[in-house]
This record gives C-alpha cells, structure tokens and sequence, in this order.
C-alpha cells in the first residue's frame, strides 16, 4: 500500500516539475508585466500632466494654453501606450488584448482631474493670486501624488516576485500621500479658503487609480456575461519552447473563460476519466474531445449547480475571474507524449496548460488570490500544475484543492502505465527533494510534504467522498488497476470500494501528519464523484461534518474553522448516490437506507 501511493506522488511531481525545462528562481519580468506596468507608469505620468495643466490654468485661466497641454499630453499618451503594446507584441503577447485602450484611460482619467479641480477650486476666488496660488499648489500636489502611486504600482507589477507581499509599492503609495498631505497641511494652514476635505480629494485620486490598475491587470476584453471559449491552435511559443495543443485524437483543443468584478481568480481543470493502454484508450475510458459549442457538454454555461452556480449568493466565487481548463488529454492534464498503443494517442495535457497558463497570465496578470482546483482528473490537473502557477503569480496568495482525486493508484500502473503519459520530462528540478519522493516510495504524501512546505503560503486541501464510486469515479479507475488494468472492471467498481476507503484514508491522515500547517483533507459521507458541480456543498452535513462552503470559506479566510474532516458514519449513501442495481457486497439496505459496509 505505501508504494501504491508512490504513484500518485510521481504524478504530482512531474506536473510540478513543469519549471519549463527548469526555470530559475528568480526570472526576468515576463513581458505582458513589463507591458502593463508601463502602461501604468504612462496613465500616472497622464495624471500628472493633466492635473498640472489644470495647476497652470488656476494662475492664468488660459483655456487654450490649457487646452494645448492636455491635447499634447493625451498625443503622448497613446504614442507611448501604442509603442508598450509593440514591444509587447514582438515578444510574443497582445498587450492590447490585456488592457483597457489609451482612450478609455485618458477618459477615465480626464473625468477625475477634472473633478479634483473642481473639488480644489471651490471656495477659490482664482482672481486673487493668494487663491490662485494655493488652488494651483494643490493641484500640483494631487499631480505628484497620482503619478507616484501609477509609478509605484508599475514598479511592482513589473516584479512580482521581488515584491511579492507589496511592501515596496505600498510603502511607495504611503509616501506619495504623506507628500500630498504636507502639502495640503502647509496651504490650509497658510489660510487657502478651499472647501475641499483632504480625504475626498484623497479618496478621488485613489479610486482613479485603483480603477486603472484593475484594468491593465484584469483584462476588460474578457465577457464578463457568460464564458467564452477560446481555440487554441496551431504552435505558441512560451517561456522559452512551442507548443501545440491538441486533443488526444488529434481533435482541436479549446478553453473557456468568463471576467469577474473582482482581482481574483479560479483556475479549474475539468475532469474526464484517463487511459494508459491499448485497452483503455482504445474505448476510450476518457474524454477525448472538447465540444465549445453553446450547448456542448464541455461549455461551463450549462452548468449551474455547486460551485458551478455563479448566480447563487454564497457562491464564495460568484464574483472571480474563472479560467475553466478543459480536458480531452486523458493524462491529467500533464502527460506530454504521442504513443502508438494502438490506437495513436497525444498526451498533450501539459501543453495544453501551459498555453492556458499563457493566456490566463496575459489576461489577469496580478491577481490578489488564485484559486487552483478541478475535479476527479482535473484534480490532479490542479495539484500538479499548481506548483507551476505560483511562479506565475508570486505574488498571490494561493489556494489549492483537489476535488475527488486523492493519488490512490498500485504499484503496477506507477511501474508499468505511469511512464506512458512522460510526467518526468516536466518535473520541476529546483524543488529540493521532489525528484527523491518519485523513487523513495512515499507517494502522495511525499509529494504534498515537499510542495507544502516549498510554498508555506499556499493552502493544500483534497476533498473525496468515503466510497467515491460510479462508472468513471475513483473506485472505478482503482478496480481497473488492481485487475491488470481490465477496463471491463469499471463495470463492477463497487468492487474496489472497500480498499479505495481504507487507502484513501490511509493517505489523507498520513498527509495531515507530515503536513499539519498548510494541508488539510475532508472526507464526506456517501459514493458521490466529485462535489464541485454538486448543490451537497451548500446543505450536507451528514455524518458530522461541516457543509463544504463552509469548509471551504475558511480555507479561503485561513481561520481556524478550516481543519481536517471526516464522517463518523461515512457508508451511508446520499439521494442520489451511486449503487451498484441490484445491490452487491458492500452495498447493502439498512432499514430505508442503503449503507456500504465493510469489513
């Protein structure tokens, strides 16, 4: 049993391993960063001009002279926005497509300084060159602190990973509002009759800021209505290497995506079954396709119920941004080979991540919190690839969880299937110990200790139901593996449900042992696959446990409430749980119930 979790664990690692050809620790400014924090730095530089002009005219009220420096301002503007977007470009990312236009600054903007002038001059008789003076000192002040604070935001979206938890830009915008403030202090103090409060003013210059940065890091171009599905086709070059998508019978790869109304984000990988063999990829015993159309069964807009209802109140992720990563690999989403089983099969999961990865980075490129999950093969799509969006986004704060895909797999499909998918060729080299835990037999949960503790900041949570069965659950796949990889034996997966529980427990408390600070599991009552698309997480508390959103709120928040969980009588079953019909061992009625049994 200890080597049967080794599987899972390589799994893990060589989605991890996805350092791209082992990316440094510390790397260039990725170029849709170095865009947009120029973009920001050009707006603050805008703000500056447009608020001095207004600074000048409150001395001359001289509307052309005016007029002439905003016209010149707003030239320079879109010169410098337009050359950003062609650097961009010549690296190989539409910078145009992450952002707002220059036009659409240069609008929002105009509408604030013209509104911290109005603010300024009221109260002002600008005939009097003692109001004029103080007016045109303020404007000047509020000028210096817009400008700053752009500047400060392009520093750091500019590096990250050198500023990951703010100080820096923080400390940057606390020192352009302590300048304003004195000089605020020094005019009123020097009797400036303005009736404006130092605080709106303040207040003002904050929001058209903070409205502009959240416009060159989530992208305005995304619809935030419904999801989109995007193709992607033929070869991108990212980080360094091309890739090409595609699905595992050579079908086009596509993905989706919808904008939220705030800077957060969840990326899902979708489920869908895996295959390994001739056999198993010969049925196939996975999704092999993804179908974008408005009624396909891949396109997240026919989905509402769980998580999956965006519409739902306590939805804690009705308002993030939402890239869905869709699934047609059939190697959790990180295999990267062409096998001859026969039939031909492209395990291209990894690539297609990656391009994925590419997009979501060029689109929401500095989110406050990133959420990674997906369920049954998704999960895994989530565990491993996770480790490779934290160099993305080093400066998020991160959460993981794997929805009903817990590692429990046997040695002979680690030895003997695991090597055809090429997880090893994408193992990230710079995790120290994490090549080890591929050979050293402590599966899963040598992988979770090594990643957790690599990332102390991240939150590591796997969620499965006791007995997670039906045709294309955990169990089902587990009966494939212990009858020499027979796909005829998902058929009978209840089979297998007794030895899923007690090695998925197994591995969940030994996980929790080594990792007690950043990992927690949560095992549910019943045979259900999967929870996230499931309305259970807002009412079920069979068993003992917390519902799974509040489970989950706590994750977010990091309280204390989010602690490990488990069933006290685990082998009930829900409406709506699967059975094998008729009932077999170790499904059986109870009284009105039907309980799973074991010895």
């Amino acid at each position: 049993m200890r080597r049967a979790r080794a599987s899972a664990i390589c799994l893990a690692l060589a989605v991890t391993g996805s350092t791209l050809a082992g990316e440094p620790a510390r790397t260039a400014p990725y170029p849709a960063n170095t865009c947009v924090g120029r973009k920001q730095k050009e707006a603050g530089k805008y703000c500056k001009a447009v608020l001095r002009a207004w600074s000048a005219w409150d001395r001359s009220q001289n509307d052309r002279k005016r007029d002439r420096s905003l016209a010149n301002a707003a030239k320079q503007l879109a010169t410098r926005w337009a050359r950003a977007e062609a650097d961009a470009l010549g690296q190989g990312t539409d910078c145009a497509e992450t952002t707002l236009s220059s036009g659409a600054a240069q609008s929002l903007i105009d509408g604030a300084a013209g509104g911290v002038a109005t603010a300024i001059n009221a109260g002002l008789d600008l005939r009097r060159a003692g109001n004029a003076r103080c007016g045109s000192a303020l404007l000047n002040a509020a000028a210096l602190e817009c400008g700053r604070i752009l500047a400060a935001e392009d520093a750091h979206v500019r590096d990250l990973q050198g500023d990951a938890d703010g100080t820096a830009r923080d400390a940057a915008r606390a020192a352009a509002s302590a300048a304003f403030g004195r000089t605020w202090t020094a005019q009123i103090s020097a009797g400036c009759p303005t009736t404006a409060a130092q605080a709106d003013l303040e207040s003002q210059i904050d929001g058209v800021t903070a409205d502009l940065v959240f416009d060159t890091v989530v992208s305005p171009n995304v619809d935030d209505t419904q999801f989109t599905a995007y193709p992607a086709t033929g070869t991108t070059r990212y980080l360094g290497r091309d890739f090409t998508p595609i699905c595992m019978n050579g079908s086009p790869y596509y993905f989706f995506a919808k904008r939220g109304t705030v800077n957060k984000l969840v990326v899902y990988y979708q489920g869908g079954g895996a295959c390994w063999d001739s056999l198993t990829c010969g049925l196939p015993s996975c999704d092999a396709t993804v179908d974008p159309s408005p009624t396909g069964s891949d396109n997240p807009n026919n989905y509402h119920a769980g998580f999956a209802d965006l519409a739902k109140p306590s939805n804690p992720f009705r308002d993030w941004n939402i890239v869905f990563v869709s699934y047609c690999s059939c190697d959790v989403h990180f295999g990267d080979s062409a096998k001859d089983y026969p039939p031909h099969v492209e395990h291209r999961g990894y690539q297609n991540s990656r391009v994925v990865e590419k997009w979501a980075r060029e689109h929401f490129v500095d989110p406050d919190q990133v959420f990674v999950t997906g369920s049954s093969a998704g999960a895994y799509g989530a565990w491993f690839n996770a480790v490779l969006h934290e160099r993305v986004w080093p400066a998020s704060k991160f959460e993981v969880l794997a929805d009903a895909g817990n590692g429990v797999i046997t040695q002979s499909f680690l030895d003997n299937y695991f090597p055809n998918w090429n997880f090893a060729a994408n193992i990230p080299t710079d995790i120290p110990g994490l090549t080890d835990v591929l050979t050293n037999g402590t599966g899963i949960v040598g992988y979770t200790e090594v990643v957790a503790n690599f990332f102390p900041r991240t939150r590591w949570a796997q969620y499965s139901a006791a007995y997670d069965g039906g045709f294309g659950g955990q169990t089902s796949f587990y009966n494939i593996m212990l009858n020499d990889n027979d796909p005829i034996a998902a058929v009978t997966w209840w089979n297998a449900s007794c030895a899923f529980n007690t090695q998925m427990v197994a591995q969940a408390l030994a996980t929790a042992a080594a990792v007690p600070s950043n990992y927690r599991y949560y095992i549910g009552t019943g045979s259900r696959h999967t929870m996230w698309g499931s309305d259970k997480v807002y009412t079920d508390t069979t068993g003992g446990v917390p519902t799974l959103v509040d489970w989950l709120n706590a994750m977010l928040a990091g309280t204390p409430a989010w602690t490990n969980v488990e069933c006290t009588n685990c082998g009930l079953l829900l409406p709506g749980d699967p059975a094998p019909r008729p009932l077999r061992a170790p499904f059986s009625m109870i009284g009105s119930d039907i309980v799973v049994t074991c010895p």
